[in-house]
């Protein structure tokens, strides 16, 4: 495949970033970031900075995804320089990390930024005010990965310590951790479901399910090191780019490699993004080069060839281009072959072979259709014998002809003689219960005596009549506990059409389930699921569902009957509740007042923040997210205190009452060490009592922080 666009930035790529608008921000290694219309493919706007990368990973620098933000770590220091695009300014820096930053990321919403450190501490800070919000557990070594989910209510870590750490940033505590890799994690996604793709350095692809903590699926290895990943808007493809210039493609519905090498440039790829508004690729390179390749090719060239019929140059477009066979307009090319193949039965039927012929003829040279047309061409020629057997009744030879030429299954002839044997069996269920029976059963079944697939079931009907027949009252009944025993007990039981015709309603019933499920009609899905559950195919599923409709009735009451602490305990405790639209309603508004309360905080006004959060004061599952919010508010009284040379007794209360309230994190040990430069003390932070965010609550808040508290 080509690029349909090359651009050159005169500087390595880090960082590219496809923008809500439709465009991409391309940060390089200057920490230069430009924003690329992805239309005419011009650079609309940008700035510069003095921030400069010697190690070329994307992970050293994030975009908002308005645009409007842009974090970069400062090599050889402890901070990330966070810059106000849209001003063309640095807006602040932040830290706290003992040694270099090793990654940045920004979430979604534009609502925080995180740092992660060579020490393994993970900061997350408030993206307006630069305020840090919490500490996320810590991890043994370097922290090489940063992501968030699509809602912003997850973030997950990686490190070099192969593990990886996600927090439910709604409620600021950890969700999992997730061990499992093989080498250091260097990068991550968040999927549909609650799943996290992650890859490590060395090639390898984990899927976890965040629900349980654990992994889900390994995709195929790929031989290189892995540099950068994306998804596709739709979330079913995953783009893996490597160091050698390759970017491999995978199915993530069937977990499939559909190819290593779908994109090949003989470059070093350091950062790829998807760009949903034309769906294409943009890779950018260490050469400083950004190549677009439009993902599906060239569109207009396919429907000429698809209007003239040449299907076999279409179908090597196909080949070159993989993700086609995805595409409506391969689609409409299947269906029309398809269409065809059925035509050319027909005519087959009739005799004329060089007319089926000529019908197929557009479709031989296609690799996956040639072998199929010979196939069928040389199989027809037997076709008039078998249609002479079926309309003389010769069955036995006529089903022997069938199993040396399967394709005469599709064939009218065919579906006739099958009628026939079904009548046939049917009369003979019906006689054999009656005085001389099976004498008359024999009769009716004559015609089909001696063929080895119809054997098994008279016999079956003869010697194991009288559980045939109870088999079909409890089918009647619907008693599907019953059902299931006597298959496992009398497998001869699957030969009956009775039981194709249960099967067939249990995978239909499983198809309605499901769209009740996701429709929202919880009654109808929980009756089906009562049913599924006997069956082992579906029992599992049918298990989970019934679970899940079982705790969104419970938070639906919670809703219905105002109670917010339930709701948002629910929330906490079951994630899957989080796609419902009452429930990302209520987290909105959620999201909303932290924001409010966090553009307070730098007023040091407690009371004030305290009033913002009165309708969560009681949410259990909020309390460690509102302590968050109150610790910021009690570091900036700090600062203002220390700013207006308070005594210093008040300052140690402070430090003391933070400490008990809180725990000992980054903001009260970097405040304190200020501290020391500033007054004379022997307040030993380890000896003090420990106080942790998981134990705030909001009856904890005081106006004053340095007050002595009884």
């Amino acid at each position: 495949m080509d690029a349909l666009k090359l651009i050159n930035i005169k500087a390595a790529v880090i960082r590219l970033r496809a923008l809500d608008s439709g465009q991409m921000a391309v940060v390089d290694e200057n920490t230069a970031m430009r924003v690329i219309d992805t239309k005419n493919y011009r650079v609309l706007d940008g700035f510069k900075t003095n921030v400069v990368h010697a190690n070329l990973l994307e992970r050293q620098a994030a975009i908002s995804a308005d645009g409007f933000y842009c974090i970069s770590i400062v090599p050889g220091s402890d901070k990330a320089a966070v810059f106000d695009v849209t001003n063309k300014k640095l807006r602040y820096r932040v830290g706290h990390h003992k040694g270099e930053i090793e990654s940045v990321g920004i979430d979604p919403h534009g609502r925080y930024c995180v740092t992660g450190g060579q020490d393994g501490r993970v900061h997350v800070w408030v993206l307006q005010t630069g305020l840090l919000v919490i500490t996320m557990p810590h991890h043994a070594d370097f922290v090489t990965a940063i992501a968030f989910s699509q809602n912003g209510q997850w973030i997950a870590t990686g490190s070099y310590d192969r593990t990886i750490n996600v927090m439910n940033l709604s409620t600021m505590k950890q969700h999992v951790k997730l061990s499992g890799h093989s080498s250091v994690v260097i990068s991550m996604l968040f999927l549909s479901g609650l799943r996290l793709l992650s890859a490590e350095r060395d090639g390898g692809l984990v899927i976890w399910d965040l629900h349980h903590g654990k992994i889900f699926k390994r995709l195929p290895k790929l031989g290189d090191e892995i540099t950068s990943m994306c998804l596709s808007s739709d979330k079913q493809f995953v783009f893996v780019a490597t160091r050698l210039g390759y970017v491999a493609l995978y199915d993530l519905r069937s977990f499939e490699l559909i190819r290593e090498r779908y994109l090949k440039i003989q470059e070093t790829i350091t950062s790829i993004a998807f760009i949903e508004k034309n769906f294409s690729l943009a890779i950018g390179t260490k050469e400083g080069n950004i190549h677009f390749y439009p993902l599906f090719g060239n569109e207009s060239e396919y429907q000429e060839l698809i209007n003239n019929q040449n299907y076999r140059s279409f179908y090597t477009k196909v080949e070159d281009n993989p993700i086609l066979i995805y595409s409506k307009m391969y689609g409409d090319v299947e269906a029309l072959w398809k269409k065809y193949v059925q035509a050319a039965k027909r005519l087959l039927e009739q005799g004329k072979k060089l007319k089926a012929k000529d019908l197929l003829d557009p479709f031989v040279g296609v690799p996956s259709k040639t072998s199929f047309i010979q196939h069928l061409l040389r199989d027809y020629e037997q076709y008039a014998l078998f249609h002479a057997y079926t309309e003389e009744k010769r069955y036995a030879l006529a089903y022997s002809l069938v199993r040396q030429y399967p394709l005469f299954k599709d064939s009218e002839a065919y579906r006739k003689m099958e009628s026939s044997w079904r009548k046939h069996f049917l009369k003979a269920q019906e006689v054999i219960v009656t005085q001389d029976g099976e004498e008359l059963a024999r009769k009716v079944l004559a015609p089909f005596r001696g063929i080895t697939e119809k054997v098994p079931l008279i016999q079956a009907m003869f010697t194991e009549r009288r559980i045939y027949e109870y088999f079909k009252k409890v089918i009647a009944a619907r008693n599907f506990v019953k059902f299931n025993e006597l298959i496992k007990m009398h497998v001869f039981l699957k030969e009956f059409a009775e039981y194709d015709e249960v099967m067939l309603y249990i995978d239909k019933l499983y198809i309605k389930t499901h769209n009740e499920f996701k429709g929202g009609d919880y009654v109808n899905a929980k009756n089906g699921c009562e049913v599924l559950v006997l069956f082992p195919d579906y029992a599992q599923e049918a298990r989970e569902i019934a679970e899940a409709i079982k705790i969104k009735n419970l938070f639906y009451e919670a809703l219905f009957a105002d109670n917010l602490i339930s709701a948002f305990s629910y929330l906490s405790a079951y994630p899957l509740l989080y796609d419902l639209p009452e429930a990302k309603k209520i987290e909105a508004q959620w999201d909303k007042t932290v924001d409010e309360a966090q553009r307070l905080v730098v007023k040091g006004d407690p009371l004030e923040v305290r009033t913002v959060f009165a309708h969560y004061l009681s949410v259990n599952a909020k309390f460690s997210a509102i302590g968050s919010v109150f610790a910021q508010c009690y570091a900036i009284q700090l600062e203002q205190k220390i700013g207006q040379h308070a005594p210093a007794n008040e300052l140690e209360n402070g430090i003391r009452n933070y400490i008990a309230m809180f725990g000992m994190d980054d903001t009260i040990v970097e405040f304190y060490d200020v501290f020391k430069g500033h007054y004379e003390t022997k307040t030993d932070l380890k000896m003090l009592k420990q106080g942790s965010l998981d134990t705030w609550t909001p009856a904890m808040v005081v106006s004053d922080i340095t007050a002595k508290i009884a």
